[in-house]
């Protein structure tokens, strides 16, 4: 099973495109999926305010700059 730790926040169009990207994977992958939303919390907005989306794909983190579906899928197992 693959673990995707999603650093996000609402009203994000990049957030929007990587959760879509997401959706694509699910249908050949396994993958357990937790969405953190960074907006009020306060470590976490200094972090990646500035950086999201930003995807922890198993112990692996991926800031926005990186996010495509094939950087994704060689992630995964």
């Amino acid at each position: 099973m693959n673990r995707i730790i999603f650093y996000g926040k609402q009203n994000c169009c990049l957030c929007d495109e990587v959760r879509s990207l997401i959706e694509i994977l699910k249908s050949n992958y396994e993958i357990d999926v937790k969405e953190v939303d960074i907006e009020g919390n306060r470590k976490l907005e200094q972090k990646y305010l500035v950086e999201i989306p930003v995807l922890d794909i198993n112990g692996e983190e991926l800031e926005y700059r990186q996010i495509d579906l094939s950087t994704i899928r060689e992630r995964l197992h």
